[in-house]
């Protein structure tokens, strides 16, 4: 699948859930901020809860959860759970919590020191943290990206092009866990399209499993590609266009239970 022939395409709501535009909007190709893992477009955080604004004003602090960082060795392991805590940044942006922000900015820099980039990162989790007391919620958004962009740059420079993939898994992972807990409890049509992604899973099931076999192993991993699998015959539209109600709680659920997965493994 060439790159120009993948989309995530997502509805934009105007001013309140439910009211879609005409057309959806398109992930611009030619931004020089996506990821680009094989030949798909992996579309980072900012993008995903860019999209979640429109939904208009949510109950974003029922989203956030305190869940404690384990270290281990486990660099794939560890890259996933970089991704993850980045997007549960933005969940923390989006609701406001200076806490939840200001822990999350610690816990970033605890992961990058673990992959061994934290002299890139300081500055930017240094920022987060300061961001958040003053309340500064744009700003504090920009320096999230700017801190997973920075880690992949690294990775890239590393050559860890396996830990650039798992990262920009785990960012799409958490934003995705998000969204779908969301529309779970406010269901529409019109937003139930945000999820309708079926090349993109498609793409992210097929660069994971290429990836080798040393970054992958363990029960984990196992998990990992099940769920996109799972998720595969889940985020694709029926008949009528929409992603039915008792699917999008599916994708809740078996969201849900890989990101604990990950953070308990």
């Amino acid at each position: 699948m060439s790159r120009l022939s993948l989309f995530f395409a997502v509805s934009l709501l105007i001013t309140q859930w439910g009211r879609a535009q005409e057309a959806p909007a398109k992930i611009n190709l030619e931004d020089p901020d996506l990821v680009f893992v094989s030949d798909s477009v992996i579309p980072i955080p900012l993008e995903i809860f860019a999209s979640l604004d429109k939904m208009g004003a949510q109950d974003w602090g029922r989203q956030i959860e305190s869940r404690d960082i384990r270290l281990d060795a486990n660099r794939s392991r560890t890259a996933m759970l970089f991704g993850l805590v980045v997007s549960e940044g933005f969940i923390g942006v989006q609701a406001q919590d200076k806490e939840s922000v200001r822990r999350l900015g610690r816990d970033v820099l605890a992961l990058a020191r673990s992959l061994g980039v934290s002299s890139e990162v300081e500055e930017h989790a240094n920022a987060i943290v300061n961001g958040a007391g003053r309340g500064e919620w744009d700003m504090v958004r920009q320096e999230l990206d700017r801190t997973r962009q920075t880690v992949i740059n690294k990775m890239k420079e590393l050559r860890d092009d396996e830990l650039v993939a798992l990262v920009s898994l785990g960012g799409w992972l958490g934003g995705t866990e998000a969204l779908a807990s969301v529309l779970r409890d406010n269901y529409s049509v019109e937003g139930s399209d945000l999820l309708n992604q079926p090349d993109l899973i498609k793409q992210l099931k097929s660069d994971f499993n290429g990836l080798p076999k040393r970054a992958r192993r363990g029960d984990l991993f196992t998990q990992v590609s099940q769920t996109l699998e799972h998720l595969e015959s889940l985020m694709r539209s029926d008949e009528t266009g929409a992603i039915s109600e008792g699917k999008v709680i599916e994708i809740s659920l078996a969201t849900r239970n890989l990101v604990e997965a990950i953070y308990e493994s």
